[in-house]
């Protein structure tokens, strides 16, 4: 079944956060940790973030001296990452662009990042989405995916998340899977959305998720 999803525009705004939010929940101001653990084992250039969001994980692959390109389709978003892009003085590009049908990157990338997009979409425009970044993917390009598992949230809540085979069975018809491996998503959920799942360190839910690795 595919959730309801928000208006993500609005939620980068801060127009429609959920009820009992501060902030957007998965604005957590640095790379996911499991996303942070790649970026220190070290990728190739060049990147794409796909549903780059602010632009947290693009701008830290800047800072590192990555040729990175982040993509959303929230111009709230891609405003937000531009301004801390020339605050920070990075060199990075930011484009508001439709993920699932975006252009002008043919066999482009070596490195695609998919940090917690995946679920945010609408399950019928999940081939299309994997099409367009195999599309903009070198031979020889790995996808980093990190993306909610069915145990993240009660039954009928959250995004569109997705059991193994799931993913599994939708990534595969345009990628090689390499692995998918037990993960974790770090949010600030409220009280009565995530109380059930541990707090980390820096005050953070960890929410069950997979980490796929593919190839081109």
């Amino acid at each position: 079944m595919s959730a309801e999803l928000p208006d993500f525009d609005a939620v980068y705004r801060g127009d429609e956060l959920a009820e009992g939010a501060q902030q957007v929940p998965w604005n957590i101001g640095v790379p996911q940790p499991a996303i942070a653990a790649l970026l220190d084992r070290g990728v190739r250039s060049p990147v794409l973030d796909a549903g780059c969001g602010v632009g947290v994980t693009a701008l830290e692959l800047a800072a590192r001296g990555y040729e990175v390109v982040g993509l959303d389709s929230s111009e709230s978003a891609i405003a937000q990452a531009v301004a801390d892009r020339d605050s920070r003085q990075v060199s990075a590009t930011f484009e508001v662009a439709d993920v699932t049908s975006f252009s002008g990157y043919d066999d482009h990338f070596a490195t695609i990042v998919d940090s917690t997009l995946f679920h945010s979409l609408p399950v019928d425009r999940r081939d299309a989405y994997l099409g367009s970044i195999a599309r903009a993917a070198q031979d020889g390009a790995v996808l980093h995916m990190l993306v909610f598992d069915t145990g993240a949230f009660p039954a009928g809540g959250g995004p569109n998340t997705v059991s193994a085979e799931e993913l599994r069975a939708a990534v595969e018809a345009h990628w090689t899977i390499d692995s998918i491996e037990p993960s974790s998503i770090a949010a600030f959920l409220p009280e009565e959305i995530g109380a059930h799942h541990p707090l980390d360190e820096s005050g953070r839910r960890r929410i069950p998720a997979h980490l796929l690795v593919a190839h081109r």
